[in-house]
């Protein structure tokens, strides 16, 4: 492969003339990492180049200098050059970025390329790295750390004058558990790093963490090479932390790494690494099959004839008065963050006039984390980015709905609060969980579990499939819970209503024990409690609750739910009675049940006595 395959003919350039302080601003805005230096505008003529760490000489907002004074002349690609030439001199110069020039007489520039550009040509080329685990090729001695109240000016020296080009923070030393990164990127766009040394007042200088970004994306020493190539190409990381069991540092894996591992392959005296297991491919029997809303709220394991009568409940009976809100103008982590302190499930979205425009609860959070990946919770969005995963147009009922016109109501809506309303005034709010709990009291003892779980195989994932095709299973099947399951073995379920804020760890024995934080809105200097998020796509396995409890299909459904109270989870494994692992029985299924009495009229006796209760 040569240069001119992978190089980008888009960059941009500046005069000899510009200031620094102009330069940073170009940097800043178009988050490049290399900027060419010309004569004038017309010339094609490379005088040189700067890079983002030499932008960081200029120690004040106020400064005359030019790039001239700390350009780059040398080095430079030609385009017929080898890419593995092309490696060797970016390596050895220690340049993440680097300009092509037609030849070294002439220097015309024809473009540039960065690390990533050819991590990203040699993926689109079909090579497969020669070291395959992270652990062949990471770098572990010299890996930048600071401590996260470090002064700025640690982090300053180790690129200006180590030229590293990402820094590891961690809480302390002593730990080094990491908290987050700080590259020259993050310099620039904070301006923390202009010490006022020249004309100005002198002020204290500021702490690292007041500048990185806090949160960091981790991998472990099984993580396939490939996988960190890509989150590299997608998001233009520098570098990825490498951690241990226990959350501690071990190394880290640099773009410069990941060249090695494609080009060269293992570091001198690295052992092999089996690497971690990747998403099983789904099978077309396994593949969710999304059916109509109606078909979702007939199937069952086995039919029964259908009830001769509802519950008698109506929205007035089992309401609730309030829920928390938040205002669209705030984040996802104000979400979580009152889901936490309220302990609900539910949270309602107001406008700035206190209108309500929608709810957003665990299963809205649950598929971001599933289809969107762990990097969705890391990007610094604007605070509107709650539209992301908003459920709008909740319906609304009269007090005297029955509860099996509100759980058809949800389920044709794809909800899970309706709004009451009496007179068009709002009275209060039914939940799924006020469903459940109103109908658990008054439930059949005759009703067994094979009467209203899903058919067998539905509600079943093998612990290495992805969450993705999970969450999708759940969606297309209207599931609350999954039961995770190998070989007639349960391991645990995934609970839609706990996966968002727990530390999730997997129950195999013998897979070494892998843990999720979920992280909050993750921005510069952001608040202490961000974590990290794992690199390698997530599995069921990292996701679920471990559990080794199960009920046959024959048992009833009172003693599901009470396993489902006792554990605290959305749904309980179902065996045959047999004793072969056939799905899940979960709270949405007692929803879908709620449902198909909806048809059932409502007697008038009853209709008419609760109005008169309900006008007390």
């Amino acid at each position: 492969m040569k240069v001119w395959e992978v190089m980008s003919i888009n960059y941009h350039k500046v005069r000899l003339n510009t200031l620094i302080t102009e330069a940073r601003a170009i940097f800043r805005k178009h988050d490049i990492r290399i900027l060419v230096i010309v004569r004038n505008f017309a010339s094609e003529k490379l005088e040189g180049y700067i890079l983002r760490r030499d932008v960081l000489t200029v120690t004040s907002a106020r400064s005359n200098l030019t790039v001239r004074e700390v350009l780059r002349e040398e080095p430079v690609l030609l385009p017929d050059m080898d890419i593995r030439e092309a490696f060797n001199i970016m390596s050895k110069s220690n340049v993440d970025a680097i300009p092509v020039v037609k030849s070294l007489a002439t220097r015309q520039i024809l473009g540039i390329v960065t690390l990533r550009d050819i991590i990203a040509g040699l993926k689109a080329a079909g090579y497969i790295p020669r070291a395959q685990a992270a652990g062949e090729v990471m770098t572990i001695r010299g890996v930048p750390l600071l401590s996260q109240n470090s002064r700025i000016t640690k982090a300053w020296r180790l690129f200006v004058h180590k030229g590293v080009h990402g820094i590891i923070v961690v809480s302390d030393f002593k730990n080094k558990k990491p908290v987050g990164i700080i590259t020259p990127k993050d310099m620039i766009n904070s301006g923390k790093w202009y010490f006022h040394r020249e004309s100005e007042k002198p002020r204290a200088l500021t702490r690292v963490k007041t500048a990185m970004t806090r949160g960091v994306i981790v991998a472990y020493e099984d993580t396939p090479i490939e996988i960190i190539a890509d989150y590299m190409i997608k998001h233009d990381f520098s570098l990825v932390p490498v951690i241990d069991e226990k959350e501690k540092i071990v190394g880290a894996v640099t773009q410069y790494d990941v060249l090695r591992a494609y080009l060269e392959g293992r570091k001198p005296e690295r052992v092999k690494i089996k690497v971690a297991p990747a998403p099983l491919m789904v099978s077309a029997e396994e593949s969710p099959i999304y059916v109509s809303t109606e078909q979702q709220i007939q199937q069952v394991l086995l039919a029964r004839e259908e009830p001769s009568k509802i519950t008698g409940l109506m929205a007035g009976k089992v309401l609730r008065k309030e829920l928390p809100a938040v205002r669209i103008g705030d984040t996802v982590e104000t979400v979580v963050n009152t889901m936490l302190s309220k302990k609900v499930n539910y949270v309602i979205v107001v406008n700035d006039e206190d209108e309500i425009i929608g709810v957003v609860t665990k299963k809205e959070l649950l598929n971001a984390l599933g289809l969107k990946g762990p990097i969705w919770r890391r990007r610094p969005r604007e605070k509107e980015f709650i539209y992301e995963i908003i459920k709008t147009d909740i319906p609304k009922v009269e007090q005297n709905a029955t509860i099996e016109e509100i759980a058809r109501e949800m389920i044709v809506n794809d909800v899970y609060v309706v709004i009451v309303e009496k007179n068009g005034n709002i009275e209060g709010f039914v939940t799924k969980d006020d469903l459940v709990k109103a109908f658990v009291d008054i439930i059949p003892e005759d009703l067994r579990v094979e009467h209203l779980m899903t058919p067998a195989g539905l509600g079943i994932v093998h612990p290495h499939h992805s969450l993705a095709h999970a969450v999708r299973k759940m969606r297309a099947y209207y599931l609350d819970a999954l039961a995770v399951t190998d070989k007639g073995t349960i391991y645990g379920v995934i609970s839609e209503s706990k996966l968002p804020f727990v530390a999730l760890e997997d129950a195999k024995k013998g897979i070494r024990s892998r843990k999720l934080i979920w992280v909050r809105r993750i921005v510069t200097a952001g608040r202490k409690f961000a974590r990290y998020v794992k690199i390698t796509p997530l599995l069921a396995e990292d996701a679920m609750e471990v559990l080794n409890v199960y009920v046959l299909s024959t048992d009833s459904i009172r003693k599901a739910m009470q396993l489902m109270l006792e554990y605290d989870v959305d749904g309980i494994p179902v065996k045959s009675p047999s004793g072969k692992v056939i799905g899940i029985i979960c709270k949405n299924d007692l929803i879908r049940e709620l449902a198909r009495r909806a048809r059932i009229k409502i007697p008038k006796k009853i209709e008419e006595v609760e109005k008169r209760e309900l006008a007390l």
